[in-house]
């Protein structure tokens, strides 16, 4: 499981594009998006790199 913290998150459309984000690179990943905290937990068999990059093309890096 992998736990980022994106601080790009603002709103439920945010959540819905990061969500749609992970599902394209892996179609059963479990995400969960919590908009207040501006964070993420993702259970995915994907690379935590590749799950990376695709949320830095949507325009939400997750921080350091």
């Amino acid at each position: 499981m992998l736990h980022l913290s994106i601080p790009a998150i603002s709103c439920g459309h945010c959540a819905r594009a990061i969500t749609d984000a992970i599902l394209a690179l892996d179609p059963h990943a479990v995400v969960q998006v919590d908009v207040a905290a501006r964070s993420a937990t993702v259970d995915s068999s994907a690379a935590p790199d590749a799950l990376i990059a695709a949320l830095s093309a949507e325009g939400y890096p997750p921080a350091a």
